[in-house]
């Protein structure tokens, strides 16, 4: 699984936080249930296609650009003029605890914290976090399942340090841990959370479980995490740009790597710092997780040719030296490092950190080093020289969960409405308080935009912040004419020809119980065929033991559940 530095688009694509990028076709180990949180639900697997989600009753603002391309966030040519979303606080002045992720330090306390304040305030409760570190998440989830208490809202994120949480919150819920709320996110439910209308329909089916939902989500883009920067000032200088198919892509990443593209006379660059696996998955149009035959039956990703072909071209870019020799332990950090000094042609964490010319983007970073560099976006092309095939995601990180402890109905409406004030529109005036903070002291307009200022005020919304913000489905670049438009035609790229996974939102036990060994075994298997650690027969071995292990059961229970919805 490759990490990721995905920094929020609203703010001038700056960096601060450390987050796993979600690859559909890479999902993480699932965590083990640890305590009993009521009886498995006996209601009937619904299916994600009989949620129905009303048109949004939101204004639109003349600033949005909406793409003709379904699913492709909105690009921002400004930043609009405020508006009111939620006129009244939806708290009723109670306690509210809620345990949310941190991918930064932690805010101030309380008492020092006058953003928690005016928080508070606006909301009308006494907000009282956990706030688990990004590395210690998946441990201190399971810790809260053990002892059966769960915060009022509590943020599932469903990947994170290779664990994936999806996995394990499907246990939750077959133990009856989270309410339902179907009821009211969807449908009419829906019109009475007008904020929550601008979600898209497709994050939230991704964040479905059985057709039903059980969180209100954090919004990401469709496509997540596959977008590369390549430095095309080499690739030009090399006579190997604009690569058409798979050949042309492996002779420049080892242009790349063997022909002194910094002109030094120093033979210290590689092509790529990591394996990439899911860039040539796409190339090579390898299913996104599992393929559906038309007699409803399932092909693991890994017992395709597409897969298999994706590997051989790996190991062929590791043969040829294209790859640095540390990829397999270089961490987000060392990654960057060595893209911003010049020392690989390849970097990707998502797109977001790459444009513009503000201080911490990827690019100026770049350029900074080297005035000459000319870093741009990339992705393969087919390997036959049509399109490739992105995997599409689950177009969320994860929702706020409400659970069944809590039994008065009005006290779930009320926990929802305060999910809706982190969920406001891009641009309105509860989105600036809580993606920008307090005017002033933790940001100025500068032309109308809100830029944040630099005396480390920015700090006093670490990680109360992160909740179910739509920042990351609006591309908004501060003073930075086009940008935004430009990032939104990359995503329209990753999406034309990009793949589902038919099995997202179903539910098979043996895959929650077996997930953490499966996906471990096909990983290694990759890794180590890739970097000539095994031959291509190895696979043949893992498919074998990935099958006896419970993957087989697996696909038996993936193609009952998907047969109930056609």
């Amino acid at each position: 699984m490759e990490s990721g530095e995905l920094p929020s688009p609203a703010f001038g694509a700056g960096r601060g936080v450390d987050r796993r990028v979600l690859l559909s076709g890479l999902a993480g180990a699932g965590l083990a249930f640890l305590g009993a949180c009521g009886k498995p639900s006996s209601s009937s697997a619904s299916c994600v296609s009989e949620l129905k989600f009303p048109a949004s009753t939101v204004k639109p603002q003349p600033e949005e650009v909406v793409s003709k391309v379904t699913n492709t966030p909105i690009a921002w040519t400004s930043y609009p003029k405020s508006y009111v979303t939620i006129p009244e606080p939806p708290g009723k002045g109670e306690s509210v605890s809620t345990f949310q992720i941190l991918f930064s330090s932690p805010p101030p306390g309380l008492g020092s914290n006058p953003w928690w304040q005016e928080l508070n305030k606006r909301l009308n409760v006494q907000l009282k976090p956990t706030l688990a570190p990004s590395p210690d998440y998946a441990t201190k989830l399971l810790t809260l399942a053990a002892s059966g208490n769960f915060p009022d809202i509590t943020y599932i994120n469903f990947n994170q340090n290779g664990q994936y949480n999806g996995a394990g919150f499907q246990k939750f819920i077959a133990e009856g841990a989270f309410h339902d709320l179907t009821q009211y996110l969807s449908g009419d439910g829906l019109k009475d959370f007008p904020n929550l209308q601008r979600i898209p329909p497709l994050t939230w089916q991704g964040s479905s479980f059985q057709g039903k939902l059980y969180g209100v989500p954090y919004p990401i883009q469709a496509v997540n995490g596959q977008l590369g920067m390549y430095r095309q000032d080499w690739a030009e200088k090399l006579g190997v740009d604009n690569p058409k198919n798979a050949d042309e892509v492996l002779e420049m990443f080892v242009a790349f790597a063997t022909q002194d593209p910094n002109g030094d006379g120093k033979k210290n660059t590689y092509g790529l710092d990591g394996l990439r696996q899911s860039m040539w998955m796409g190339m090579f149009r390898a299913p996104n997780n599992w393929r559906l035959a038309k007699d409803g039956t399932l092909q693991k990703d890994f017992e395709t040719e597409e897969w298999r072909a994706a590997l051989e071209f790996t190991n062929n870019l590791w043969k040829k030296g294209a790859i640095h020799p540390d990829a397999l332990t270089l961490t987000l950090n060392q990654n960057q490092d060595l893209f911003h000094g010049g020392r690989t042609g390849f970097f990707t964490q998502g797109g977001w950190g790459f444009f513009g010319n503000q201080p911490n983007t990827d690019y100026t970073q770049t350029k900074q080093n080297n005035p000459k560099a000319n870093p741009q976006p990339w992705l393969p092309p087919g390997h036959d020289g049509g399109k490739p095939a992105m995997a599409i995601g689950t177009a969320s990180y994860g929702f706020g969960g409400i659970p069944t402890s809590i039994k008065d109905e009005k006290k779930i409406i009320e926990l929802i409405h305060i999910m809706e004030y982190w969920a406001a529109p891009f641009g309105s005036e509860e989105f600036t308080f809580m993606y920008k903070g307090i005017e002033g002291k933790m940001f100025n307009y500068v032309k109308g935009a809100p830029v944040g200022v630099s005396n480390g005020n920015q700090n006093w919304a670490n990680g109360l912040n992160y909740l179910c913000g739509p920042q990351e489905i609006n591309y908004f670049y501060a003073n930075q004419p086009g940008e935004a438009e430009r990032m939104q035609h990359w995503q329209e790229l990753q999406l034309d020809g990009a793949t589902h996974d038919p099995t997202q939102g179903l539910y098979s036990p043996a895959w929650v119980q077996n997930a953490a060994s499966l996906v471990k075994l096909e990983q290694d298997a990759f890794n180590r065929i890739a970097v000539g650690g095994q031959p291509m027969s190895y696979l043949d071995e893992v498919i074998k033991t990935w099958k006896r292990q419970g993957g087989d059961q697996a696909r038996k229970e993936f193609q009952e559940a998907i047969q109930k919805c056609t």
